[in-house]
């Protein structure tokens, strides 16, 4: 007839576990700013400021770039016109 077989127990590896540090989420206390009230400066002040440089180069910029805009147009109308294509 027929033997049973022996059972073979395989041998079970223990793994370390390795143990991971653990992050605490520490809370940093937000601040809260207060909505001030600015001070009544008058509407047109001579105060100089760097916005104001900021804003003025800004300003002379577009205007250059608008002049060489409106000369290239130009140029090209004069241009198309000494053609006399119509």
């Amino acid at each position: 007839m027929v033997t049973k077989k022996k059972s073979t127990t395989s041998k079970t590896r223990k793994t370390s576990v390795k143990s991971h540090a653990k992050k605490s989420s520490v809370s940093k206390s937000v601040e809260y700013h207060t909505l001030k009230l600015a001070a009544d400066t008058p509407f047109l002040n001579a105060k100089v400021t760097r916005q104001t440089f900021y804003w003025s180069f800004l300003l002379l910029f577009i205007i250059i770039m608008q002049l060489i805009i409106l000369a290239m147009n130009l140029n090209a109308s004069l241009m198309f016109d000494s053609m006399k294509l119509y």
